[in-house]
């Protein structure tokens, strides 16, 4: 459950992901505290009591059953972390069943090999090569592995709270990304992964939070709280889904040249009904309503950039605002600092 810098090629791999250390079927363990404030463990053997013990540890497994799928039982685990976050590799060659439950991280996950079921408020989710989701939080779910190889990036969540800027923030669990999300949350894995992982060299401080927050941004940017703004709509019936799929349509646009009659169309709705379906349900207009969604996706790539590679007026101008002065005003009083602050604390 967390990457290595020494690796050997899994099952599928992940371009850009490492994956799990080489390791022998004796158990050992490898603890270490660094000068800066990355720990790195690493854990292997063939006792599987011992490794649920240690999973149990970090993950409140529950009641676990498991089953043996080969003749000599393997598990391995490698983590490098700090008190923001941590990445971390792991492989089960057996057949486990259990409960599980977080609520002190938000934990993104994406299998290496192996087959993977999660089963949370009643519904089965099948996990895929390669596709990251945000594992529920703070509820209990039930999961499925079956020698299974998995990447995890665990994200403290008070640091991620800090960094968004509520105090209740919590990802929606087990949403599909979309195309770009998957983009940037793998462009982010690549850029950092091999920095963080390399505990050969010490990290200063602010490199440190500099790469847990780029992870948080890219996170937030690859899973929308689409519910939040779903929920915003209430009540049922024809108008109500249309209204849904206007903000559906508007979230995963928001980049494009997008205007009043493209978001009444994907919603099915006429121009004027889309003003006044807005006007009477949200207390918006389609101007209100994308500039909103324009401003969260900016304040997300200012976090997530490289001050040295790009500016504020760059990023401005990707979300579609040509006024420098006027955008600057806006975010400052939507988010309560400049963008150009945003961009620093990088």
């Amino acid at each position: 459950m967390v990457f290595s810098r020494a690796t050997q090629p899994a099952t599928a791999p992940v371009p850009g992901v490492p994956t799990s250390p080489d390791v022998s079927d004796a158990s050992r363990q490898d603890d270490g505290r660094r000068r800066d404030a990355r720990y790195f463990r690493r854990l292997a053997g063939t006792d599987i009591d011992e490794a649920l013990a240690f999973f149990t540890g970090d993950y409140d497994f529950r009641a676990p059953r498991v089953r043996r799928t080969h003749t000599q039982q393997h598990w391995d685990f490698a983590g490098v972390g700090d008190a923001r976050m941590s990445l971390r590799s792991s492989r089960l060659l057996v057949d486990l069943q259990t409960e599980s439950m977080v609520d002190d991280e938000f934990l993104v996950a994406w299998m290496r090999s192996g087959t993977s079921t999660i089963t949370f408020q009643g519904r089965e989710h099948a996990l895929e090569p390669g596709v990251p989701v945000v594992l529920p939080f703070a509820e209990a779910y039930a999961l499925h592995h079956r020698d299974i190889g998995l990447n995890l990036v665990h994200l403290d969540r008070d640091f991620v709270r800090s960094v968004v800027g509520e105090d209740d923030f919590a990802f929606e669990p087990m949403r599909r990304t979309t195309a770009e999300g998957l983009r940037a949350w793998q462009s982010v894995v690549r850029a950092h992964s091999g920095t963080w992982l390399d505990v050969e060299h010490d990290l200063t401080p602010i490199v440190q939070r500099s790469i847990a927050e780029s992870f948080v941004a890219a996170a937030v940017q690859a899973f929308p709280r689409r519910d939040r703004w779903r929920s915003s709509v209430t009540g049922s019936g024809p108008e109500h889904d249309r209204l849904r799929r206007a903000l559906e349509y508007v979230h995963a646009h928001a980049r494009e040249p997008i205007g009043t009659t493209e978001i009444a169309e994907a919603a099915g709705l006429s121009p004027r009904g889309l003003q006044q379906s807005l006007r009477r349900h949200l207390d918006q207009t389609p101007g209100d309503l994308l500039r909103s969604v324009r401003l969260d996706g900016a304040r997300v790539d200012l976090l997530r950039a490289d001050r040295d590679a790009t500016n504020v007026a760059e990023i401005a101008r990707a979300w579609g605002f040509g006024h420098l002065g006027r955008f600057s005003a806006t975010y400052r009083a939507r988010f309560g600092e400049l963008p150009s602050e945003s961009l620093r604390t990088r």
